[in-house]
């Protein structure tokens, strides 16, 4: 995965969460940009640049949302090893794999984001949790779609090509 496109990304995608996201509110709930790049980076990048990736996000987002530090690296973490496990079984492409992926890795966040308001505080309601993911979800299917069309600029390699520098197929 080229880095520097990572990089372009995740400045481009934590300014969309930070400036139109609130902008962009239903029901006290706004969608996650973040989940869909962390989404589309670990479905798409080696297993383990992907959860480097996921990972960072979260920590950017962390930084930026004012919130308790490592709660969103913790989930984005969590989500980019679940969506990293399932993407041998899915079609890449496809726009109900792009919603689908994103509803779980939705309600996942929201689920550690809940625990952790109810262990620590303060209390967070359920209900916008579940409207984010399934907002999110909706949105991913024309957002993943659109950085699906963009992937060769990230020069994702396949695990093997990963392993194996000298037998990859590209030239």
């Amino acid at each position: 995965m080229r880095w520097l496109a990572f990089a372009i990304l995740a400045y481009f995608i934590i300014g969309m969460q930070t400036g139109m996201a609130e902008a962009m509110n239903f029901h006290q709930s706004g969608p996650n940009f973040v989940l869909m790049a962390v989404v589309f980076i670990a479905m798409n990048a080696p297993r383990d640049a992907g959860l480097l990736g996921g990972f960072i996000l979260g920590a950017l987002q962390d930084l930026t949302s004012g919130g308790t530090m490592g709660l969103y690296a913790l989930s984005y973490g969590l989500v980019a090893m679940f969506v990293s496990n399932a993407k041998q079984v899915v079609y890449r492409e496809h726009f109900l794999t792009h919603f689908s992926l994103t509803l779980g890795g939705g309600l996942l966040c929201g689920a550690v984001l809940f625990i952790h308001g109810w262990i620590k505080g303060p209390h967070v309601s359920l209900m916008p949790l579940i409207y984010t993911a399934i907002y999110s979800a909706i949105l991913a299917i024309i957002v993943i779609g659109i950085l699906q069309r963009l992937k060769l600029v990230f020069h994702f390699q396949s695990a093997r090509a990963a392993r194996w520098p000298g037998l990859s197929t590209r030239r």
